[in-house]
């Protein structure tokens, strides 16, 4: 079983009434080997993750664009399924995934990149 050392750290002298700090850190084991793509998506929406495939795992996604309107919308289900997530050029997300449910990409404009990392439990 292999291990994934993960932390979280947001710091920030005016986001709050106090002096933000928080620094999160968790290891998590995932038994699988880990899955690395990179999609050149578009503006026609297209799965990536297919629940069929996989089960519960972390995942790391990232714009790799680095022009502002090109910004990658990830949703579950069919083209017209409401977005969960927005990454802007240039932005990451990391997240447990289920597995129970495809996931799908769709690009706001031009063909940014995503890059993805999957980690299955």
């Amino acid at each position: 079983m292999a291990t994934l050392t993960v932390k979280l750290s947001l710091i920030s002298e005016n986001a709050t009434s106090d002096k933000l700090n928080l620094n999160v850190m968790d290891t998590l084991a995932f038994s699988n080997d880990v899955v690395q793509k990179r999609f050149a998506t578009s503006t026609t929406a297209a799965k990536f993750l297919e629940a069929d495939d996989y089960g519960k795992s972390y995942v790391y996604l990232k714009n790799l664009s680095t022009v502002t309107a090109e910004k990658i919308y990830i949703r579950t289900g069919a083209t017209d399924s409401a977005n969960i997530h927005e990454i802007a050029a240039g932005e990451f997300i990391f997240f447990s995934w289920a597995g129970d449910e495809d996931l799908n990409y769709d690009a706001d404009s031009g063909t940014p990149v995503l890059e993805m990392l999957l980690f299955e439990v």
